[in-house]
């Protein structure tokens, strides 16, 4: 990669538009496969678009002030799979996810959904790093891809960027949160039980 690089972001239906300025030494490039990741796949109706093959959802990890959004704002919409889980953003024109932050602004981080970066995003992003919770992935741990950084490195990485982050202010400068009164710039829409459990039985299925 070079030493800081733009990569042009928008929503399947081109509804909400950015960028993001992505930096060598400021973000993960990883595949997650819990459980709740493939939840919000579900919960968009996108699995079969956001999912790999063994259930994994690809992402950036960087600060929210990486990001800048350019159009759409107000078709950005926001849900919990639990009242204190994860804030997991997606454009509410085509149901394209974006990313998922903290529910809160004191952490300026958020994971990229890479669905939402356009072409060429590799490129710019850089390898894969990690694979997250491959427990949780179709056929298990052994079918996922091997290679890659320990979790455990990537994860101390990631306190690490996020310390950083919030001393420098990004958490001042993010478009997900108001800046004034930290509070997202949508309402988050938190599941119910019964959601929820739908949701899982949707992602057993699909795994089984």
């Amino acid at each position: 990669m070079t030493a800081t690089a733009e990569l042009a972001l928008q929503c399947r239906c081109r509804g909400v538009r950015g960028v993001l300025t992505v930096a060598p030494a400021n973000g993960n490039h990883c595949v997650c496969y819990c459980k709740d990741c493939q939840a919000f796949a579900h919960f968009l109706g996108r699995a079969n678009d956001v999912l790999d093959a063994q259930g994994g959802t690809e992402i950036f990890q960087t600060s929210q002030a990486s990001v800048a959004l350019t159009t759409g704002i107000d078709r950005v919409a926001c849900m919990r799979l639990t009242p204190k889980g994860l804030t997991r953003w997606y454009a509410s024109c085509c149901n394209t996810p974006i990313g998922n932050t903290l529910g809160t602004s004191a952490v300026p981080f958020i994971g990229v959904t890479t669905l939402f970066a356009r072409e060429p995003k590799n490129a710019v992003l850089g390898p894969i790093r990690a694979r997250a919770f491959p427990q949780s992935a179709k056929d298990g741990p052994r079918a996922v891809p091997a290679g890659g950084l320990p979790m455990a490195y990537v994860m101390v990485r990631a306190l690490w960027l996020m310390l950083r982050w919030r001393v420098r202010g990004d958490h001042r400068r993010s478009p997900w949160f108001d800046a004034a009164t930290g509070r997202p710039i949508a309402e988050p829409r938190v599941l119910t039980v019964a959601e929820r459990e739908e949701l899982r039985r949707r992602c057993s299925a699909a795994t089984s």
